[in-house]
């Protein structure tokens, strides 16, 4: 499987209308600049310390220069269009929005006391990436466009790089700790959910095993304190029981 671009008018409507909220947000930061940024994108330190917590949603969606916006929707329409049937809509919003958001716990935690926002839908493209390499791990892929490779060993290596980024350039302008956080987060949730469906499904309890603990239960009642203890709904099951199995009980 190769990835490949779509129409816009063949992408699913979830797909299709994130990389509208895109476009929007770009817009609109074009239009505010900070003032857009500091109370709708993610600022840790208002985050953490305001409780700020719509900025955990709110952050993807904005963007800041052509070139973001550009290829966080270039990655939202080469995966969604693959990612959102095989999900279904609802669930790949959910996701989408889900690994943006643990995105941003993850960034917040790192640097609780960063006023520098973080803006930008990479953390949930990212993790849209962890799902098209947990989904089709043997998918050939084309790394930064130049280097063929599966998806399993593209996500291994920018998990690893993405990593070495954060620990090493802990001042950049580039969240890489918030691309670890989306991508690490999408790998997280749907391997929980596979082992979750492969739970051994409890067997039912056998018919005939219940209705026998239920005649022992009701002749340990006639031992100790006689038939004329049980009820005519009981003394009815017992002599059911004798006539499907030959005899009284």
């Amino acid at each position: 499987m190769r990835l490949s671009a779509a129409p816009l008018n063949e992408l699913p409507p979830v797909t299709k209308w994130l990389a509208g909220l895109f476009f929007a947000g770009w817009l609109a930061e074009l239009a505010l600049g900070f003032k857009l940024n500091f109370y709708f994108g993610l600022v840790p330190f208002n985050f953490v310390s305001q409780f700020w917590l719509w900025q955990a949603f709110t952050y993807i969606l904005i963007h800041a220069g052509f070139w973001h916006f550009l290829f966080n929707a270039f990655m939202l329409w080469m995966l969604g269009r693959i990612l959102e049937p095989v999900m279904g809509s609802r669930k790949f919003l959910l996701y989408f929005f889900g690994c943006g958001a643990a995105a941003a716990l993850v960034t917040a935690a790192w640097a609780p006391d960063s006023l520098r926002p973080v803006i930008g839908a990479s953390g949930a493209v990212y993790g849209l990436l962890g799902a098209f390499a947990f989904l089709y791990p043997q998918a050939q892929v084309s790394f930064y466009f130049l280097f063929p490779m599966s998806a399993r060993t593209m996500a291994l290596l920018l998990g690893a790089l993405e990593f070495v980024m954060t620990v090493s350039r802990p001042g950049s302008g580039i969240s890489s700790i918030t691309h670890l956080g989306g991508l690490a987060a999408g790998l997280l949730w749907l391997w929980g959910e596979r082992r979750w469906r492969q739970r051994p499904a409890r067997p039912e309890p056998d018919p005939a095993v219940l209705e026998r603990a239920e005649i022992d239960r009701l002749l340990e009642k006639i031992s100790a304190k006689g038939q004329a203890a049980l009820s005519r709904a009981e003394l009815k099951k017992l002599d059911e029981y004798a006539r499907k199995n030959g005899g009284r009980a």
